[in-house]
């Protein structure tokens, strides 16, 4: 009986969670880890590091690590290094 009710239980949190992603994921443009890490070209481990540096904001849905696009454009804008204009003397 108990078995049963727990069962139940983590069946309607599934359910909650997975209707709170895909709510997230339509209010605005998110990506997820394996998403981001194609987008920029890194491993998850530098990933991680930005994300419990606070360089990159994030949101935490059950175990699922989500970015927004204006995080995401927010961290490449501060992590932005403009180049330097050099003038070359004859």
């Amino acid at each position: 009986m108990k078995e049963d009710l727990l069962i139940s239980l983590l069946q309607k949190l599934n359910k909650e969670i997975a209707g709170l992603k895909a709510a997230l994921a339509a209010s605005k443009p998110v990506y997820t880890n394996e998403e981001l890490r194609a987008l920029l070209g890194v491993s998850d481990k530098t990933i991680k590091k930005w994300r419990t540096s606070g360089m990159l904001g994030y949101s935490l849905i059950g175990d699922t690590y989500l970015y927004s696009k204006e995080d995401v454009e927010r961290f490449l804008t501060d992590i932005h290094h403009s180049p330097q204009v050099f003038t070359i003397r004859r």
